[in-house]
C-alpha cells in the first residue's frame, strides 16, 4: 500500500512538472509571437499633423475620430480589399482612401499615411517656386502626392515645398549643389524604406548618386 502510495505522488509531480514546462514554453512562444507583431505594426512617424504606420493601420474605419484621409503607399506587391473593391499595389504605387472610406488591412509591407483632422495652422516657405521633373499622381483641395524622381547626377533648380512627408524608396545621396557640390562623406543619405516629415523650405537639389532618386511625397496644399 505504501509503495503504491508513493508511486502515485510521484505521477503527480511529473503532471505538474511537466505542465509547468509547457505553460513556460507556451508563455515564451506567445512572447516571440508578440514580439513579431509589434516588430510589423509599428508606429513610424507621429506627430501634430499625421500619423504613419509601418506595415499596420492606424485607422482603417470610415469616419474614425480625428483621423481624414489615409494613403497606402506600397514597398512591394500588397493586396487588401476596401468599400471600393480588391485593391492591387506594386512597389511605389499609391492608395488613397477618404474620411468616409474604409479598408482591411493591408497583406505585404507598406506605409499608412493617416492624416488628422485638427492639426495646428500650416506654414508657408519664404517663397513658392513650382519643382519640375515630379509627377502629380494624385490631388485635391487638401494635399496632393507626388512622384520625385531625379536621375543620376541631375539637378532640380531651385523649388519650393510645403510641409509633407516623404517616403524614400531608393537609397540616394542628395545635396545642395549651391553649397556643397559633391556632397560631404555621410551626409544627404535617404535609406530607402523609410518615411520622413519635412517642414517648409527653399532649395536646389542634385543626385550624386549612381541611381535614380525615386520617393512618394504626401504635401499639404497652402495658400500662396
Amino acid at each position: 500500500m505504501k509503495k503504491f502510495f508513493l508511486i502515485f505522488i510521484f505521477f503527480v509531480l511529473s503532471i505538474q512538472i511537466t505542465s509547468a514546462k509547457c505553460f513556460e514554453f507556451t508563455h515564451f512562444m506567445e512572447s516571440k509571437a508578440i514580439e513579431k507583431i509589434i516588430e510589423r505594426d509599428s508606429v513610424a512617424l507621429d506627430n501634430a499633423y499625421m500619423t504613419v504606420m509601418r506595415d499596420g493601420a492606424a485607422c482603417t474605419s470610415a469616419n474614425t475620430l480625428n483621423f481624414g484621409t489615409r494613403i497606402i503607399v506600397a514597398l512591394e506587391k500588397i493586396k487588401f480589399k476596401s468599400n471600393r473593391g480588391n485593391i492591387k499595389l506594386k512597389r511605389g504605387q499609391i492608395a488613397v482612401f477618404l474620411e468616409n472610406e474604409s479598408y482591411q488591412v493591408p497583406e505585404g509591407s507598406y506605409f499608412e499615411i493617416a492624416l488628422k483632422k485638427n492639426h495646428p495652422p500650416l506654414t508657408k516657405p519664404s517663397e513658392w517656386i513650382e519643382p519640375l521633373k515630379n509627377t502629380i499622381i494624385y490631388e485635391d483641395a487638401e494635399f496632393r502626392v507626388f512622384e520625385e524622381r531625379l536621375k543620376p547626377g541631375d539637378v532640380r533648380a531651385l523649388h519650393s515645398h510645403a510641409q509633407r512627408v516623404v517616403v524614400r524608396l531608393n537609397e540616394v545621396q542628395l545635396t545642395d549643389p549651391r553649397y556643397s557640390p559633391n556632397g560631404k562623406p555621410g551626409t544627404g543619405i535617404q535609406v530607402a524604406n523609410t518615411v520622413k516629415f519635412a517642414e517648409p523650405m527653399v532649395h536646389v537639389t542634385k543626385n550624386l548618386s549612381k541611381i535614380p532618386l525615386f520617393n512618394i511625397v504626401i504635401e499639404y496644399k497652402i495658400p500662396h
